[in-house]
């Protein structure tokens, strides 16, 4: 396997950086609405408003869990910010959304139906170390970092309702989106790597307060 020049590798660093200090950015910025979203919860309290979901997951036969803060308006839809934490390819993820959902209450039999809908960002950075081949043929084993996006969810659940708490169960499905670095050389060539799809079965239990 021929070595490829210094110059090379040092291109390489530097699509790399630029790639995680775009991920530290989106992070710092999902990270403050987090911080924003329950001070405003709180300050609801008082109303009989606020809403929490603790909860253990099957993320596509992954392990995980999660927690949501949920407002509630016109007594129908609920809305906050969720965060959970879970694995994908044997490595973590830290998938950070905004949960909506739209639920009716059945109070003879304690039960609430709901539907849900999810968006968000996806905090997921791993190396990977591959045999790319460039437009000319040239095969060259190369190290470079595969990292989440952004995440949609809609699935549906129902919820049965305690004096003070309640237990619940859900199915979502996932679509997320996963992108590499831009411009990857290789001997004076360039690779992209298309942006990935990957979709997953959540089932979930837990419990609401």
């Amino acid at each position: 396997m021929a070595v490829r020049p210094a110059a090379n590798n040092i291109t390489l660093l530097s699509v790399k950086e630029r790639g995680f200090l775009k991920h530290l950015s989106a992070m710092k910025k999902i990270l403050f609405f987090l911080l924003l979203m329950p001070a405003f919860c709180f300050a609801q309290q008082t109303d009989k408003l606020l809403y929490g979901y603790a909860y253990v997951m099957n993320h596509d036969g992954n392990i995980g869990g999660g927690v949501v803060c949920n407002v509630e308006l016109w007594n129908i839809v609920n809305i906050g910010p969720g965060v959970e934490v879970t694995s994908f390819e044997d490595h973590g993820m830290i998938p950070v959304f905004i949960d909506m959902k739209i639920k009716y209450r059945f109070d003879r039999v304690h039960i609430s139906p709901y539907i849900t809908g999810q968006f968000g960002y996806n905090s997921y950075n791993v190396k990977q170390i591959e045999n790319l081949t460039t437009p000319s043929g040239i095969q060259a084993v190369t190290t470079f970092n595969k990292s989440g996006k952004y995440f949609y969810g809609a699935g549906l659940g129902v919820i049965y309702h305690f004096k003070k708490i309640g237990v619940y169960a859900s199915y979502i499905y996932r679509g997320y989106e996963y992108t590499f670095p831009k411009d990857i050389k290789i001997n004076d060539e360039f690779i992209n790597i298309p942006d990935q799809s990957v979709s997953a079965n959540l089932f979930v239990v837990g419990i609401t307060f």
